[in-house]
């Protein structure tokens, strides 16, 4: 049982009180008692929530699954009362587990963090999603070429050339806009490869 374990604790948080920042090594993790913590990660400049957690629901584990630092911050969203689980009792707990269970537990860590970086590498600067636009306007380009209904095909292609010629005129327009958010895409993000290559 938790509460019998040594080292495990109650901590009490105001609203607004962090109770971890991005960056920090992760050596707890917490069980909301009471209350509501955010998670949040502030991208360009910008604060945003990445999720709300409630009682029962545990949280600031994957730091101690993987050693890796904190990768957002934690704030209590009303007055919480959390129990905290020390860095060894939880690894003791991982470490008394099956290894099937242990390499579930690693699977799902690494699965969960490759979803953060994938829906932190979103367009941000206009150059971003004009590029974004123009890749999936390609595509579509592609996909209507092999579509079996030529009609169709042909009026939806008209169409598509449209954006192709407004995206241009875009481009165009914000050509030596000082944007206030850096570009998170790269031109490899934003360029068919090749089938042939």
């Amino acid at each position: 049982m938790l509460s019998a374990e040594r080292g495990i604790k109650k901590k009490f948080f105001r609203a607004g009180d962090f109770v971890f920042n991005e960056g920090e090594p992760g050596d707890m993790a917490f069980i909301i008692e009471t209350g509501t913590v955010g998670i949040f990660k502030t991208v360009e400049g910008e604060e945003v929530q990445l999720a709300t957690m409630v009682g029962g629901e545990l949280f600031g584990e994957m730091s101690i699954l993987d050693g890796s630092p904190r990768m957002a911050n934690a704030r209590a969203l009303e007055d919480a009362v959390l129990i905290t689980l020390p860095q060894d009792i939880f690894e003791n707990k991982i470490g008394n587990a099956e290894p099937f269970f242990k390499s579930l537990i690693q699977i799902l860590v690494d699965n969960l963090r490759n979803v953060h970086r994938v829906y932190m590498h979103r367009p941000r600067s206009v150059g971003d999603f004009l590029g974004a636009v123009s890749f999936h306007t390609d595509g579509l380009t592609t996909y209507l070429e092999m579509m079996d209904d030529r009609n169709l095909a042909t009026q939806a292609a008209a169409r598509v050339e449209n954006i192709a010629s407004e995206l241009a005129a875009l481009r165009e327009m914000f050509d030596g806009h000082l944007d206030r958010r850096h570009s998170a895409l790269k031109d490899a993000d934003v360029t068919r490869r090749n089938p042939e290559a």
